[in-house]
């Protein structure tokens, strides 16, 4: 009579999950998305968008042969995306610097401004590859859950403000109406269509030349994801 192998338990699979690192994995996928939409990224990996939103719920978690290609396709170490484990870009060891200071920017009550209110360290070896000066990066808090299950309340992204030219399809952090928000645009003729990842929140519709209440900022290139 041959032995029953024992099934884990839900508890002991998310014990090891824990454990490994590996139960984090959504949030590293939403950093190498860098601002691209989940239908261009599965486009770019080769996956459904359907799979990669679930890997971005944390619904399931990809085979080691997924895994693989998205690490490829994404130009990071296969280590660091199951696990954490490890660097997620090459540093310039010729430098010695290995971390900048970001402005912390948020909107002033007062006079509406987008004001320096602190700053965040960041590390320098995430950037490097943008090509982007570190004076132009802004670090921007989010609030709300217009960008779900993108961005979540209380994410912190970093904007390129060198790059205000938008792209379809790509984030930036926009301000109009006296607010900063971070939303995924479209060129409509004349006028930008800022589209929320929650399908719940309806688009806005901004005409590209009135700079005195629609601005965009600059392209995020980073995600920092709240865990709590």
């Amino acid at each position: 009579m041959k032995n029953k192998v024992k099934k884990p338990s839900e508890q002991e699979k998310t014990r090891n999950l824990t454990e490994t690192g590996v139960i984090n994995f959504k949030n590293r996928l939403t950093l190498v998305l860098e601002g691209l939409s989940g239908n261009a990224f599965a486009k770019k990996v080769g996956m459904s968008e359907a799979v990669i939103r679930d890997y971005l719920c944390g619904k399931t978690y990809p085979s080691l042969n997924r895994l693989a290609i998205i690490a490829q396709k994404c130009d990071v170490p296969i280590e660091w995306l199951a696990t954490g484990k490890g660097g997620c870009r090459l540093a310039d060891e010729g430098s010695g610097q290995v971390s900048v200071h970001i402005p912390f920017h948020n909107v002033n009550e007062i006079n509406k401004a987008f004001s320096v209110i602190e700053s965040i360290p960041f590390d320098l070896t995430l950037i490097k590859h943008h090509n982007c000066e570190t004076g132009d990066l802004a670090a921007v808090w989010v609030k709300g859950d217009s960008m779900e299950p993108t961005i979540s309340n209380q994410d912190i992204v970093i904007v390129n403000k060198a790059n205000c030219k938008p792209t379809d399809g790509f984030l930036y952090a926009v301000q109009y109406d006296d607010q900063i928000s971070v939303k995924r645009i479209q060129h409509q003729g004349s006028n930008l269509v800022l589209i929320s990842d929650n399908p719940k929140y309806p688009n806005i519709i901004g005409d590209k030349n009135d700079l005195q209440n629609f601005k965009v900022i600059g392209h995020v290139i980073y995600l920092l994801k709240n865990l709590d």
